[in-house]
């Protein structure tokens, strides 16, 4: 059998890298497809924290966590859940070594999520540094997730992009990663945080109940 001439060689060499590369970026499109449907998913699970703007006050929270509604009651139209985490210096415990706060903002118009934002706040007082990243989607419910905007500020000075810039290809799947390995564990978080909260609330609730009705019964006794 006559050996293919060296042009044809190289052709067909080209030809697989390229059949392999198309398929690769296939593959990582369809894999970045599956992560948004996921995080939409959760998107709407965590919208269901709408539920708290209807109680005047809450009664009890989780450790270490704070909301603050958005708007006046009854008319508010948001809410900030913040978490915290403090480490004391084993030397002085009167002294923070390292402070951590995350938390998520959720907006509404009218019944629709219409904004999510989330910031996270590390300080390090041993060597005064303190960093603070925001992460914006003002289209929540849209099919897209890489419109949302990523800021930064630390030491080096401030930055900001959108997430469409970061590279999802087959030498580098920073977009996926970014999603799988830190978006979706952070929404995973704080709808388990949610969760909790309005649990809280209607527990508490139902021991008010109890409570009236026991008093309300022990009235009929005179």
């Amino acid at each position: 059998m006559e050996p293919l001439p060296k042009f044809r060689h190289l052709a067909l060499l080209s030809l697989f890298l390229l059949s392999v590369d198309l398929f690769a970026e296939g593959d990582i499109a369809e894999k970045e497809n599956r992560l948004d449907k996921e995080i939409l998913s959760l998107y709407r699970d965590i919208a269901k924290a709408r539920e708290l703007l209807s109680f005047e006050q809450l009664s009890s929270l989780p450790a270490n966590t704070t909301i603050q509604f958005i708007g006046t009651y009854p008319n508010r139209n948001g809410l900030r859940i913040r978490k915290f985490k403090v480490d004391p210096d084993p030397q002085n415990k009167n002294r923070i070594k390292h402070s951590e706060e995350k938390s998520i903002l959720l907006e509404f118009n009218g019944s629709v999520l219409s904004k999510v934002e989330i910031q996270i706040t590390t300080e390090d007082t041993e060597i005064e540094q303190k960093t603070r990243t925001k992460i914006t989607d003002s289209t929540p419910l849209d099919d897209s997730v890489n419109d949302l905007i990523i800021q930064f500020s630390g030491l080096d000075g401030t930055d900001s992009f959108p997430l469409s810039s970061l590279r999802n290809d087959s030498i580098k799947q920073e977009r996926n990663d970014f999603k799988k390995d830190f978006y979706i564990k952070f929404l995973l978080d704080f709808h388990s945080q949610l969760a909790s909260i309005t649990a809280l609330q209607k527990t508490t609730g139902n021991r008010n109940q109890k409570r009236m009705f026991k008093q309300l019964n022990q009235s009929l006794g005179y």
